[in-house]
């Protein structure tokens, strides 16, 4: 779900309670997209995959005692078993996205996130470096940001939304966007026009795609000219 502003400005980000300092607007905020997150956060295919897998596998050995009295039970128990992981990656989608939600303004972007201690993270475009921006086959994508060196938020604070296995020196990400073309350009705009770093907004194109599969893998390049 997202919500622009427009030209009249809110008071207020969704759920921080503090109010916009004068001469701050805000450009956009929305929240990640469950299925999304699922996809390419959690990575619900790959456990279904590998259930999958494993069932055929049982079932190819066991297909011998098909008529006997054990085999449907067993058949049951795995069958459920898969149910179960494959809810609660689901389950975890879910209150990720419901427990999330990001903001851009004129001046910086805002994370509320926070599935068990909800909290408000401030990245001000004063010390946003660069962004790397990709969408996915299935239309959706996230916002990678590379702050500039010195300045460092906590991973333990930003997971999931911070990239994979860049623990030292975490990038924090907006994950599950929905229209990661339109927010891109958006917040490139801001920094521009606030004066800061280039922002790479190019997502839909397959460089942009293969960058992305280069998050998920723990490698990303910067943007050219960042």
């Amino acid at each position: 779900m997202t919500r622009d502003t427009g030209s009249g400005t809110p008071a207020y980000i969704t759920g921080v309670p503090h109010p916009l300092p004068a001469g701050e607007q805000l450009l956009w905020e929305g929240a990640p997209a469950a299925p999304a997150v699922a996809r390419h956060v959690y990575h619900w295919r790959w456990f279904a995959a590998y259930f999958a897998v494993m069932l055929l596998a049982w079932g190819s050995t066991a297909g011998a005692t098909i008529t006997a009295g054990t085999f449907w039970p067993s058949l049951a128990v795995r069958l459920l078993l898969t149910g179960v992981v494959l809810a609660i990656v689901w389950g975890l989608a879910i209150l990720t996205a419901r427990t999330s939600w990001y903001a851009i303004t004129n001046r910086r972007v805002v994370l509320r996130i926070g599935m068990v201690f909800p909290m408000s993270i401030n990245i001000p475009f004063t010390i946003l470096q660069s962004a790397d921006l990709g969408a996915f086959p299935d239309g959706t994508g996230q916002l990678v940001l590379t702050l500039v060196p010195g300045q460092r938020i906590a991973y333990i604070a930003l997971w999931p939304h911070c990239q994979v296995w860049r623990i030292n020196q975490p990038r924090p990400m907006l994950r599950g966007l929905t229209e990661p073309a339109r927010i891109g350009a958006l917040l490139a705009a801001a920094v521009q026009a606030a004066g800061g770093h280039p922002v790479a907004a190019d997502a839909g194109t397959p460089r942009a795609v293969a960058r992305l599969e280069n998050v998920e893998g723990g490698s990303m390049p910067h943007p050219a000219g960042a």
